[in-house]
């Protein structure tokens, strides 16, 4: 601009002498608001992102503090399970060195103490498998394998246990159910609700159901692990398990709307009986993190309670971890 005006002059020398200081004098001022106004608005632009990476680094100080927060509770409700389990393991071993015990008395106790090792180590198996899981050190190996045979398997294994507790084990689905998956993580699974499910059920028993599903076009295979325990309001659920379940139940439904919910059995047990607790919110929060799927509960009382695992039939990609 500054050439055009400085040729005008030239070209036209009858000009005033006071017109070419003058026209010098707006195109400075002219300028100089540009650059101004150019940089108020860089500046406003500025302060607008830095308000908005404010609120972001806001939110997700927020969002950090409420995983420490349900992490810290997951930890305490372990350190808790993990000190009564020590208790009873101590009074069965006291109760074992009483010199006044009869043999009833000591077979009492040692079976309690059996049980409570068995609890200690799932507990303490748990733990490991979860500090795993945080540190990112769970791989994901995917296979080809039959699901129907695997899990028919398990029940096998397991079904003396519920033998022993006076309750049913039944193992339901398609004779062959070919999927794509980690095997070995998709039985703790399985181990998991399963040994849940014996803790809550005190009569009746179990059903563990497996079988493919199509839903939106995209294929999926089910498994499902009901109980005829008391069953519960989800909303007075304890921390751990609605923190490792109620959320994913509610995406899980968001994500499949349309789909039938998961089914329940009648409760045959007492609402009012003590459940064993030790190491159900940390399975769960295990068999939550574990899933490349969706987890459901569908429960209330008097209704039994239902997990339904929903997983991928094949996968498009091969995922480095959970």
């Amino acid at each position: 601009m500054l050439d055009e005006l400085e040729s005008y002059g030239l070209l036209h020398p009858a000009l005033q002498a006071t017109v070419m200081p003058i026209a010098r004098s707006a195109l400075v001022r002219l300028c100089s608001e540009g650059v101004c106004e150019s940089a108020g608005s860089y500046e406003r632009l500025q302060r607008s992102e830095a308000a908005s990476r404010v609120r972001e680094l806001e939110w997700a100080l927020l969002q950090l503090q409420q995983l420490e927060r349900q992490r810290a509770e997951s930890w305490r409700e372990v350190a808790h399970d993990l000190r009564g389990t020590v208790g009873v393991v101590a009074n069965a071993s006291s109760a074992l060195l009483h010199q006044a015990a009869d043999a009833r008395q000591r077979a009492s106790a040692s079976r309690m103490l059996q049980r409570s090792v068995e609890a200690l180590r799932t507990l303490l198996t748990d733990m490991i498998d979860l500090a795993r899981l945080e540190a990112g050190q769970e791989q994901l190996r995917l296979a080809h394998f039959d699901a129907a045979a695997l899990l028919r398997g398990y029940c096998d294994t397991v079904r003396p246990l519920a033998e022993q507790r006076g309750l049913f084990l039944r193992a339901e689905g398609p004779e062959s159910l070919p999927v794509e998956g980690d095997a070995a993580k998709v039985q703790r699974i399985a181990q998991n609700l399963v040994l849940n499910a014996l803790k809550a059920t005190q009569r009746g028993g179990l059903r563990l159901v497996w079988a493919e599903r199509n839903a939106s076009g995209t294929e999926q295979w089910l498994l499902c692990v009901q109980d005829t325990g008391p069953g519960f309001e989800p909303a007075s659920a304890a921390a751990p398990l609605a923190d490792a379940v109620l959320e994913a139940t509610a995406e899980s439904q968001q994500a499949d709307s349309g789909v039938d919910p998961a089914p329940t059995l009648a409760s045959q047990s007492d609402p009012d009986a003590p459940r064993e607790s030790a190491g159900e919110g940390i399975g769960l929060s295990i068999v939550k993190r574990l899933c490349d799927a969706s987890l459901e509960m569908e429960t209330a009382p008097g209704a039994g309670t239902t997990f339904r695992v929903v997983f991928p039939r094949r996968y498009l990609r091969r995922p480095s971890r959970e």
